[in-house]
């Protein structure tokens, strides 16, 4: 592990806020991180690995030399440190919201750096199959009904029933004026629009949500200080060691210092320990 990679130095103030922030297990008279097997992948397509530039395969084998006996992986203060090497440290932006964006008409090429620039990096489907999608949509104006007509025609053979009209009735409208395409876009559209995002998320809009969640929960924190500046927040009987307990969220992401700054984040921390809360269990 070499501690002048530059990766690895740009990220050890906010991988060594994570090691001392999270519960640790002693073996052999060294502290280590404990995972299982589970969590690593979990945590590639969590937010804090830059998948960009990183595979999970990279990201999964970094681990084999902590692997015990027990099937869990031990990794140490100095191995964490050298994990930063992987995190994303780029500033976190808002995330893409689809309900934003007027309803009304686009140009074909408008819409495709919408979806260039916004909803591909925002969804967890692949890049090719999106783009094959719009493409014969709106490039090639073909129905939803003909674009998918084999997987349709598998699933009558297997007896499941669906509205075969409401496909039809979720495709956005296209219509050609002059030399110029034009797709109708309708809040219904924006709506399933978002709602894929949100079914499907790519990793980096999984962390932009964390983000926003946790400046949302500190601003609304401040508030109810601005409020009642004089409410002592002392409980009589409670371990004042779990009254300062920071919530999920809170240790997941730290925000910008500037409150008001709205997009200008940087420096997030991503909690790698407590994300095993909702790890799943199966890959």
């Amino acid at each position: 592990m070499d501690g002048k990679d530059p990766a690895i130095e740009v990220n050890r103030r906010a991988m060594d806020f994570i090691w001392h922030k999270v519960p640790k297990e002693e073996k052999g008279g060294v502290e280590y991180i404990t995972y299982v097997k589970t969590d690593i992948p979990y945590l590639y397509f969590s937010g804090l690995v830059d998948t960009n530039r990183f595979a999970r395969a990279e990201w999964e084998k970094a681990f084999e030399d902590c692997l015990g006996e027990d099937g869990r992986y031990w990794v140490s203060h100095e191995k964490l440190i050298w994990l930063g090497r992987f995190r994303y440290c780029k500033t976190v932006n808002e995330p893409f919201d689809p309900l934003k964006m007027r309803a009304g008409k686009y140009t074909v090429d408008r819409l495709w750096q919408i979806f260039e620039r916004s909803i591909i990096p925002s969804c967890s489907l692949p890049e090719q199959f999106l783009k094959n999608v719009f493409d014969q949509m709106f490039r090639q104006q073909k129905s939803l009904k003909k674009m998918f007509e084999k997987d349709l025609q598998t699933l009558k053979s297997k007896g499941q029933e669906f509205e075969e009209l409401s496909m039809d009735s979720v495709q956005p409208g296209v219509e050609k004026i002059g030399n110029e395409v034009f797709v109708e876009l309708t809040k219904e559209n924006l709506q399933r629009l978002k709602h894929t995002l949100d079914t499907y998320p790519s990793p980096r809009r999984k962390l932009e949500m964390s983000v926003q969640e946790n400046r949302t929960t500190r601003l609304q924190q401040l508030s109810d200080v601005a409020k009642n500046p004089q409410q002592s927040k002392f409980e009589a009987g409670k371990d004042f060691r779990e009254t300062t307990k920071k919530s999920l969220k809170d240790m997941l992401v730290k925000a910008s210092e500037n409150v008001t700054a709205g997009r200008k984040t940087t420096g997030e921390v991503l909690d790698l320990k407590n994300l095993q809360n909702k790890r799943p269990t199966k890959f």
